[in-house]
């Protein structure tokens, strides 16, 4: 179901039980405004001389027409105070209170129209539930107050997605409360091609139809996909995303199986900056490290640096996409393994201003390949396909949150810093069958023509 009211970024209480209904003093209202209006009209009419038939037609007609109007307007106007405070997200969540009995009651003892002691129930205490509506989703805020109710609150995520028929975008657990965004409008798949912001010296990259970020505020990136989640493909779509900027991106790419990436060293401009062997592997970090320090020695060097980034001196990001990160790990001598942990962990730590990313790519999370002090400086984690809460929890640190199954290739979960305060369900840029990524490459590293797609099956 979607909404399109405009939000007004205010929290609303849910009330229940719900204010009862108050038709006979609307339709009193309506009744009054009616007679009101008839009789100044009666007494407007006995001041106007009637001189002729076609006079007294032309007071009649304007009577009924003015009359219409104002019955109109009136009652539309008085029948809207009664309207203010109601909202379908309200109602619908004060039924799903209702359904769910999250409320307490105790009986009263009181006395009967005929003057007889009784007893009766009365609703004493009842779940806290606040709501937010903005204007691409709805922010439904549920309560802790140590009640009964407290462990609950972190159990309605699906209930809420039912009773209000959107998606819930993300959960964030507090001691206070348990809020749950949910999304007007689900987020829509994109072509590739829209992947990169057609505004002039913009470096927003985006996901999918609701997640985009800017590379300059996002340093560093972890993705986490096993055989046949897509992250091949998502890893390429980036590459595309990359080389699209303005000024283009300066990629280095690191693939010790040889698998993919490992062909771009056939592409006229990427001949030195593709590395499968340790050695080389060594020797792009190394380079990279020692241009990160070259761009602090030359362009922060005083003062005049001060609040600065690299986008300030119209310097190109410097990407090092470095994939089967676990694998090369294991499969090296421990100096060398300890020596390109270092130069990761410089450009981790020191790169983002100067311009110069570490794009880390695995099959399977685990804190002995990619130590946690590198980790957590991850801006963007991806966790692509199905994983367990583990998987999970090494990528995002973090499990407060009720993960679905992923069906879709593609499909998976991902936390930007500044984007989101939890993992989102996402699905990576659509690509076309028989997309030329090589071809495209070529094109964009200035060396071939446009790519062209071929839909034949």
């Amino acid at each position: 179901m979607t909404m399109n009211h405009k939000g007004d970024d205010v929290w609303k209480i849910v009330q229940f039980p719900p204010k009862p209904n108050r038709y006979l003093l609307q339709v009193v209202g309506v009744l009054i405004i009616l007679v009101s209006i008839i009789k100044a009209w009666a007494q407007i009419i006995t001041l106007v001389p009637n001189t002729s038939l076609l006079l007294g037609w032309f007071i009649d007609t304007g009577f009924l027409a003015i009359s219409t109007i104002l019955i109109f307007r009136l009652s539309r106007w008085y029948l809207s105070l009664f309207r203010r405070d109601k909202s379908r997200i309200a109602n619908n969540l004060s039924y799903m209170v209702s359904a769910l009995k999250l409320y307490d009651e105790e009986l009263f003892e009181t006395v009967n129209s005929q003057g007889e002691p009784t007893r009766e129930k009365r609703i004493v205490r009842t779940i806290r539930i606040l709501y937010k509506e903005l204007d691409k989703k709805v922010i439904v805020r549920v309560m802790r107050d140590g009640d009964r109710f407290n462990d609950q609150a972190t159990t309605l995520g699906a209930t809420i997605e039912g009773a209000l028929g959107l998606e819930i975008e993300t959960t964030n657990q507090t001691v206070s409360f348990v809020e749950y965004t949910l999304l007007k409008e689900k987020d829509k798949r994109i072509n590739l091609n829209s992947t990169v912001s057609s505004v002039t010296d913009s470096d927003e990259i985006k996901i999918s139809g609701n997640i985009s970020y800017e590379l300059h505020k996002v340093a560093h990136s972890l993705i986490v996909g096993g055989t046949g989640s897509g992250k091949s493909f998502f890893i390429l779509g980036k590459i595309i995303s990359y080389l699209s900027l303005t000024p283009q991106a300066d990629l280095r790419i690191i693939d010790p199986k040889k698998a993919d990436l490992s062909l771009l060293r056939f592409v006229n401009g990427f001949e030195n900056k593709v590395a499968t062997e340790a050695s080389q592997i060594c020797r792009i970090l190394r380079e990279t490290v020692e241009l990160m320090e070259q761009r602090y020695a030359t362009y922060f060097n005083d003062v005049s640096a001060f609040g600065k980034t690299y986008r300030d001196f119209n310097l190109p990001v410097v990407i090092v996409i470095f994939d089967e990160f676990a694998a090369f790990m294991h499969s090296v001598d421990k100096k060398l393994s300890k020596e390109c942990l270092d130069y990761v962990f410089s450009i981790i730590m020191k790169g983002r201003q100067a311009g110069v990313m570490m794009e880390v790519l695995m099959q399977r999370p685990s804190a002995d390949d990619l130590p946690t002090n590198i980790r957590s400086q991850m801006g963007f984690k991806a966790g692509l396909g199905n994983m367990d809460s583990i998987g999970y929890n090494m990528i995002f640190d973090t499990n407060n949150v009720d993960y679905k199954t992923v069906t879709e290739k593609g499909g998976g979960y991902i936390q930007i810093d500044g984007v989101h305060t939890s993992p989102v369900y996402f699905e990576t840029p659509m690509i076309e069958k028989g997309y030329d990524f090589i071809g495209e490459i070529k094109r964009l590293m200035g060396n071939g023509e446009k790519q062209t797609v071929n839909h034949s099956e």
